[in-house]
């Protein structure tokens, strides 16, 4: 039996609320032997603004703590309706979207292609969370590499959590049978 494709998506914002701006988005396509790909775009806080994304206070206060590489990210970047359809034209045909979590990550995701007029390029059940699987006992403890609070990084660190561990779960459930 083929694994199911799998996108690990991650995003960066300027809020934590459905509705905030988003900075950034990343996101690799895996499975249980590695990373087959990614996506990563910075998006633009302006056009966040003219779609009636919302920038809170204390999380820019935040941003602007962090080192000069994360902070960097708030500069620039492409037109927000622009990152989403070229996410979506990446995205293609993808049985689960993995995020830590789907709450967060796909939520502000989702609220972002509403207010460009665009849907998003998944349905409600293909969402998986990244942190039930690193609950498991089975779950690898990875130092990330890259970038903390980088899209695209923390979206390889997730799905590098996800694809060992899902690896194990497979051997064990062999090994029952």
């Amino acid at each position: 039996m083929s694994e199911p494709r799998r996108v690990m998506v991650d995003i960066e914002t300027l809020g934590l609320e459905r509705g905030a701006a988003i900075v950034s988005i990343g996101a690799v396509r895996f499975n249980t032997n590695g990373i087959n790909g990614s996506f990563g775009r910075s998006v633009s806080l302006s056009s966040c603004q003219d779609a009636g994304l919302t920038i809170d206070a204390e999380t820019i206060e935040w941003w602007f703590s962090q080192d000069d590489a994360p902070r960097e990210q708030i500069a620039g970047g492409v037109e927000l309706v622009d990152a989403l359809s070229a996410f979506t034209a990446w995205y293609g045909d993808v049985d689960e979207i993995w995020a830590n979590s789907p709450s967060f990550d796909c939520e502000l995701l989702e609220a972002a292609y509403e207010a460009v007029g665009l849907e998003e390029p998944w349905d409600f059940w293909e969402e998986r969370d990244v942190r039930t699987i690193a609950s498991l006992s089975v779950a690898p403890d990875i130092e990330q590499e890259g970038t903390e609070h980088d899209a695209v990084d923390d979206a390889r660190h997730q799905a590098h959590v996800v694809g060992k561990a899902l690896r194990e779960v497979d051997a064990t459930q062999e090994v029952e049978e």
